[in-house]
């Protein structure tokens, strides 16, 4: 199957069971086992079709230095009760790659998130100033921006989707220092834009394909999604701490 034609099944499946967890939301019992789902559906995906061929998470950028890796076979240490030694050395390995990853994140922070702010007060015209209130679960709120947002979509997204269009689209193109696919950079953006009218039919969900483009760029600078992911998350966080201090 050429990838281009395997890309868009996948996809559509997983737009889909997309489509009927969202729908489950109007259940009393659903709450955040939804998102739950949702986020296992991505991350299960990305990492099913990267186990189909070698180097997978390599190359589709998703091992994370590791943590996504299976532990090396050679590595006869004893795991630890439930594991916990091969986490504690999995973790080890992966906090330098994650430290480099985070700097980055923060770097490009820097200079998109100022203008951002400016547009959000300039777009929405607050009509009072900004009130600094967090609220009293926002550290596991940040916490789940990256477990279960940040991670899975940039897994699926700018992991496999971004480097299996890659695949197709192989005629690469220089963007503020970075020979990319025009094309596999457009697509997995709008892919990503449409997938989010499947939780909620609104068309502003779309507006996601913007900031689609900037961590698929991010992606294809640091080879793998790991500045993606912090920045990702990020940005959904400053977004709450802008709409609950402005429009909240």
């Amino acid at each position: 199957m050429s990838p281009l034609r395997e890309v868009l099944v996948v996809y559509a499946a997983v737009a889909a069971l997309t489509a009927g967890l969202g729908a489950m939301r109007t259940l009393p019992w659903a709450g955040d086992l939804v998102a739950l789902g949702i986020a296992a559906l991505f991350l299960g995906v990305a990492m099913a079709m990267a186990r189909r061929e070698t180097a997978g998470a390599a190359r589709f950028g998703i091992e994370l230095g590791g943590l996504l890796e299976p532990s090396d076979a050679a590595d006869t240490r004893p795991a630890g009760p439930l594991g916990l030694y091969d986490l504690a050395r999995t973790i080890r390995r992966a906090l330098p790659s994650a430290a480099r990853e985070t700097g980055f994140a923060l770097a490009v922070a820097a200079i998109v998130f100022p203008p951002f702010v400016v547009g959000f007060w300039l777009w929405h015209g607050p009509t009072h100033t900004f009130a600094w209130h967090l609220a009293p679960d926002f550290a596991s709120f940040a916490l789940s921006q990256i477990v279960l947002v940040g991670l899975p979509e940039e897994a699926l997204f700018r992991g496999y989707v971004q480097t299996r269009l890659g695949d197709r689209f192989v005629h690469e193109t220089r963007v503020l220092g970075v020979d990319l696919s025009l094309p596999a950079l457009v697509l997995q953006a709008l892919l990503f834009a449409l997938v989010h009218l499947a939780t909620e039919p609104s068309l502003e969900k779309l507006a996601v394909f913007f900031p689609g483009l900037l961590f698929g760029w991010m992606r294809a600078r640091r080879g793998g999604i790991g500045a993606s992911i912090v920045f990702h998350a990020a940005s959904n966080v400053l977004a709450e701490i802008l709409v609950t201090g402005w429009l909240g």
